[in-house]
């Protein structure tokens, strides 16, 4: 044997050594790492728990994306509701009683919706209904219809006129 032999050979015995240390050392913190697993866990599987609490967390973001879509869908629906409203009363026919007509107007965001009068006479009441579209209708309106439907888009909120 000659002088390279021996060195090979001692080098070959060092990373063995190297490596039954390094097994030993990796073998002993696994299972200092199961042992601390185990007593976290309640003597279950921390990993398990993980596994089980990453799921949840996932179901419940499944469930906020359904619950962010519902509520989309409500405030495009909200948009078509009625938001402003515009109330003007007054006196038909030259009766002078307490201003007993009156006019409302029923508006959503895009200032359509509906119009309503209300004329009180002393031998019947009538009411009468017309369509407003972007603020205006393709009938002619009373002065009070224009009113309430000004009231309306303007104050956004009830407002009665006196």
């Amino acid at each position: 044997m000659d002088t390279i032999e021996i060195i090979e050979i001692g080098v070959v015995g060092f990373s063995l050594l190297i490596s039954f240390i390094c097994f030993y050392y990796t073998f002993k913190t696994k299972r200092r790492y199961e042992r601390l697993a185990l007593r976290l866990g309640n003597n279950t599987d921390i990993s398990v728990m993980l596994k089980s609490y990453i799921d949840k967390v996932n179901e419940i973001e499944k469930k906020d994306d359904q619950i962010i879509e519902y509520c989309n869908k409500i405030n495009e629906e909200l948009l078509k509701t009625i938001k402003k409203v515009g109330l003007v009363r007054y006196n038909s026919y030259g009766n002078k009683k307490n201003k007993l007509s009156f006019t409302i107007a029923l508006l959503n965001n895009e200032n359509s919706g509906i119009v309503l009068n209300s004329v009180y006479g002393e031998d019947s009441s009538n009411i009468y209904a017309k369509p407003i579209i972007n603020g205006k209708s393709k009938y002619s309106l009373a002065e009070e219809e224009i009113d309430a439907i000004g009231e309306a888009i303007n104050n956004n909120l009830i407002n009665i006129q006196k």
